[in-house]
């Protein structure tokens, strides 16, 4: 997921720290063997076309009439996937991003994404899957907080998706939009100037249908 999708989601903005506002909370439980799931409530079933593919990654841009284009892990539920390709019209059925921790930049929160980045989350109600949903980390200082749509935005300072290319250091990245209960308890604690710590589900394709 990275170029093309970060332009659409994650996408590239000017701006500066400013003032530190007060310290968050974090967005998940910091037990060590927290059930990391992605509930049904982030399903998504949309119609488009294929961009390009990725069989390295196991992953395909799509065209969206009305998200433009975003890259998308392939779970192993997706059993064509060598079928797949440019130019195909497809149904796809994902699941989208979702924030798994916001926390401030700690020892403590740093080893806590490292282990959700090892532990993965799995799917609610999908029965069949053996692959985990892949998390990916963030970290950064923030330089706006968009509280009307639940965004952060981070002067990015390790980490990305696991696409190529990663974006660079000291790059401005609008965030998912956060959509945990925990996470925006957190997000209302925040504002720019805050060293942070963020762990998200990538968005992740489990059927495809090939109309033509």
């Amino acid at each position: 997921m990275f170029q093309a999708n970060r332009r659409s989601t994650l996408k590239l903005l000017g701006g500066a720290a400013l003032t530190v506002a007060a310290l968050p909370v974090l967005s998940h439980s910091v037990a060590a063997q927290d059930d990391l799931v992605v509930p049904n409530s982030l399903q998504n079933f949309k119609r488009g076309t294929i961009h390009s593919m990725h069989p390295e990654q196991r992953s395909f841009t799509i065209i969206w009439e009305d998200l433009g284009r975003v890259k998308m892990k392939a779970a192993d539920l997706v059993t064509n996937f060598g079928s797949l390709k440019v130019g195909q019209i497809v149904d796809v059925h994902w699941y989208d991003y979702m924030d798994f921790l916001i926390a401030p930049k700690t020892p403590a929160s740093v080893a806590r994404a490292a282990e959700m980045k090892k532990q993965n989350a799995r799917l609610v109600g999908i029965p069949g899957a053996q692959e985990r949903i892949i998390l990916w980390e963030m970290d950064g200082m923030t330089t706006k907080i968009d509280k009307a749509t639940n965004t952060i935005f981070l002067i990015n300072a390790s980490g990305g998706e696991p696409d190529k290319p990663s974006p660079d250091s000291g790059e401005v990245i609008q965030m998912p939009p956060v959509v945990t209960a925990q996470g925006k308890a957190a997000l209302a604690a925040l504002g720019p100037g805050q060293q942070l710590v963020t762990v998200w589900s990538r968005q992740t394709a489990i059927k495809v249908t090939i109309i033509r």
